[in-house]
């Protein structure tokens, strides 16, 4: 049995934008556990709304999971997104299956037509231009783009051996209670809630959203509108919403893709797919508007297994002075 296409509308991307921690869509910021209280207060809307359109996205297919990702860079790690283009449509399956055997390939967003773009971590530039390398040796993969690097908080210290372990049992379970999660790990429900607050304001941790874009009844289109030197991305942004009101910027925080003061991302939901070349020419004419890239959104793929392997090896034991095993210990 199908699912009925969700519709979006105005208050989804309202919502969306306040689940992220700076207001606009990026690649973590996102906190699951902002209810629907929090967010129908922000919004002034009534709570019952705002859970039904929540309810909406699960049931739809359009919100598949959330992903949480240890920030790669309390290893040593840091990450990078990776654009290729393949020979035809048909060999994105294939390509799929063999990104999830790459050692670093931690996600993949599958555009309309021959484009895909890779989330890879590596722990330094030689060892990401191997997994590159790599990628584009790949059967059907025609081009590969060099890496767009992400900006990425360095820790202030390692994790402790508590972090450790709610790390992993937000992984298993990331929509589970706090209550739920300290059961879990061993811990009193007042301690989680602080050190679960702690992990998100430091960026240990990050939610990453898993979409099947689709789900949708309308087709959401990522447009890199490239500006003239000096022209505000706000003014621009402006624009785009109001012609096209269901539309969220990228943001360029201290977190994510490194964006360059020129290059504006819109997330845009058409009314349908002809709309793209109107949006596209719209965006063309207006003043300081050098050019113009289009992608359609399919969906992400989601490939737990880095951070499944590297949790799992903080987690083991380590030998003790004398060559047994020694626990981690519980705070």
């Amino acid at each position: 049995m199908s699912r009925t296409p969700f519709d979006p509308e105005e208050l989804d991307f309202a919502i969306l934008r306040e689940m992220y921690r700076d207001g606009a869509v990026n690649l973590a910021g996102i906190d699951p556990r902002l209810n629907a209280t929090r967010i129908a207060r922000t919004l002034r809307i009534g709570r019952a709304r705002i859970a039904t359109r929540l309810r909406w996205w699960k049931e739809s297919g359009f919100l598949q999971k959330y992903s949480v990702w240890l920030n790669p860079a309390l290893l040593g790690w840091h990450g990078a997104w990776v654009a290729l283009r393949v020979d035809h449509h048909r060999s994105k399956p294939g390509l799929f299956q063999r990104l999830s055997l790459v050692d670093g390939v931690v996600s993949a967003m599958d555009f309309l037509g021959p484009w895909v773009s890779v989330a890879v971590v590596a722990p330094d530039p030689t060892s990401l231009q191997r997994r590159i390398r790599l990628i584009r040796q790949m059967p059907g993969v025609e081009e590969v783009d060099a890496p767009v690097h992400w900006r990425t908080p360095e820790p202030a210290r390692a994790l402790t051996p508590l972090e450790v372990r709610v790390a992993r049992a937000l992984r298993a379970t990331p929509t589970a209670t706090l209550s739920e999660i300290a059961q879990r790990v061993g811990v009193s429900t007042r301690t989680m809630t602080r050190r679960y607050s702690e992990m998100i304001e430091r960026w240990t941790v990050w939610f990453v959203p898993i979409f099947d874009f689709t789900a949708l009844s309308r087709p959401i289109v990522s447009v890199n509108i490239r500006l003239r030197p000096g022209v505000a991305k706000e003014e621009i942004s402006r624009a785009v919403r109001q012609r096209f009101p269901l539309a969220l910027d990228f943001a360029a925080t201290g977190i994510g893709p490194e964006v360059s003061p020129q290059d504006l991302v819109v997330f845009v939901a058409l009314p349908s797919p002809a709309s793209l070349e109107e949006l596209e020419q719209f965006l063309t004419a207006m003043e300081g508007v050098e050019g113009v890239e289009s992608f359609l959104l399919v969906r992400m793929h989601d490939f737990p297994e880095w951070f499944d392997d590297h949790l799992a090896s903080l987690a083991a034991p380590r030998p003790d002075r004398a060559g047994g095993r020694r626990a981690g210990s519980r705070r």
